[in-house]
């Protein structure tokens, strides 16, 4: 089985680091990956497994249909079983490419979705693809609700994480640990929040004057660490928490990170991970590999955040809103530590991912060949 990933948008992160770690998954299980995207960091860890990479650029009006039939070339000369693409402009391209392929020949094309597309990018995605997947049931649920017609129920496969990686046994080297420890002193027995994820209006970072206050005034001695790209935010928005931590007094309980690499080791250096989206998001990978460190963590129950506590820690599901629950359970945790996870739960490895992927596959094929 040969099966190509497909997206002339890809960047580092989200559906780009979906197709290296699926494809490299999969190249070490037997099956033949090839990946056409932009260059990048994920060029070596493919090399490095064995698949193939192909660059391309993104198109534009005056390209699209050289890539069109670039596309059609490659499909002709390596006969993939499956094209995967992870967006609605990379379904419309492959469709085109194939429709001067005999159907013998034809790949199926499967939609992987990540996120909310507007209605016409989802139109698009359903009218071009034989099969689809998501990556929560959140999302599923909402792409079913909509009005626009699809050819089958799309697969639920959530984004697993490296379990060679990520586990609950993982801890930072003492280099790293010595290094935060300079670069962030803190009494002893300071309960160490993180709050990752984008700087957002979306992602109720309003919500920690309250959180902090409560515990503060519970005589918890207690500081946020917040992780995530300050130069992607609005910068309005960026001066508007920074006044408001200002001017409750708090500013000194908390630190802005910026976007972390090492994100995995702040998580396991920190007492708890908090999420405060109040919208339901369709993934965060952020607290999906808190929870497989076997981090404690708490967040507001919307989207995959309460998918993926319901799966990994039950408790740690808040009405959204609610800080005041949020207040109780950190106050509770930080005298009674919850029992961490000793193996991460199904679906939620990276083999897993996999392995549903290639179920997928060997159930279109099948199909195929009556």
């Amino acid at each position: 089985m040969i099966v190509v990933h497909y997206s002339p948008h890809m960047h580092p992160g989200g559906p780009a680091a979906l197709a290296a770690d699926l494809s490299r998954t999969l190249q070490a299980e037997g099956c033949g990956n090839i990946v056409i995207s932009r260059g990048g960091e994920i060029i070596s860890r493919l090399h490095s497994s064995g698949v193939l990479h192909i660059v391309c650029h993104r198109p534009n009006i005056l390209t699209i249909w050289s890539e069109i039939r670039r596309i059609r070339k490659i499909i002709r000369q390596h006969e993939p079983d499956i094209i995967q693409v992870y967006s609605a402009d990379a379904a419309w391209i492959v469709s085109r490419a194939c429709r001067k392929i005999g159907s013998t020949k034809r790949p199926c094309i499967v939609g992987a979705l990540t996120g909310y597309l507007p209605p016409a990018a989802q139109a698009r995605a359903w009218k071009y693809c034989d099969f689809h997947t998501v990556i929560s049931r959140h999302l599923g649920a909402v792409l079913q609700s909509d009005s626009t017609p699809f050819r089958c129920s799309p697969w639920v496969i959530p984004y697993g994480v490296d379990e060679d990686m990520c586990h609950p046994s993982y801890y930072p080297t003492d280099g790293w640990l010595n290094q935060w420890r300079g670069q962030h002193p803190l009494p002893d027995h300071t309960l160490k929040i993180c709050i990752p994820g984008a700087i957002s209006p979306l992602h109720g970072l309003e919500d920690i004057v309250h959180i902090l206050t409560g515990l503060i005034r519970s005589g918890v001695s207690a500081h946020v660490f917040i992780e995530g790209d300050v130069r992607r935010a609005l910068t309005t928005y960026v001066e508007e928490l920074q006044d408001l931590f200002s001017s409750s007094q708090l500013a000194d309980h908390i630190t802005w990170l910026g976007a972390r690499p090492d994100l995995r080791d702040v998580l396991c250096v920190c007492d708890v991970i908090v999420s405060l989206h109040r919208q339901p998001a369709t993934y965060d990978r952020a607290i999906l590999e808190a929870l497989a460190l076997g981090k404690p963590v708490v967040g507001y129950d919307v989207g995959v955040i309460g998918e993926l506590l319901e799966a990994f820690q039950p408790e740690g599901r808040v009405t959204p809103g609610n800080t005041q629950a949020i207040i109780d359970t950190l106050l509770q945790w930080h005298s009674f530590t919850p029992t961490p996870i000793t193996e991460i739960p199904y679906p939620y490895k990276m083999t897993d991912t996999a392995a549903t992927y290639h179920k997928l596959y060997n159930h279109i094929l099948s199909i195929n060949r009556k």
